[in-house]
């Protein structure tokens, strides 16, 4: 999964000019934030997604219930 978001964030990277074109090497701190922001969207929505396999290997935060005894008031 990595390798196919680094692939599709290739041309961003790529530095080359074209045609004699000078490069600008900076890069947007907006497309950073971007980036950051669709990256932890992601994440959440694949962990959302594979909820039910997290929890048989035990990766989910509920996988030892409480006690009733200590709920009560």
């Amino acid at each position: 999964m990595l390798y196919a978001l680094l692939a599709l964030m290739a041309p961003l990277w790529d530095r080359t000019a074209t045609h004699g074109e000078a490069t600008d090497a900076s890069v947007s701190r907006l497309l950073l934030v971007a980036a950051a922001a669709l990256a932890a969207v992601l994440a959440i929505l694949l962990a959302d997604l594979h909820q039910d396999e997290l929890r048989a290997l035990g990766l989910s935060g509920d996988a030892a219930p409480f006690n009733a005894i200590f709920l009560s008031p």
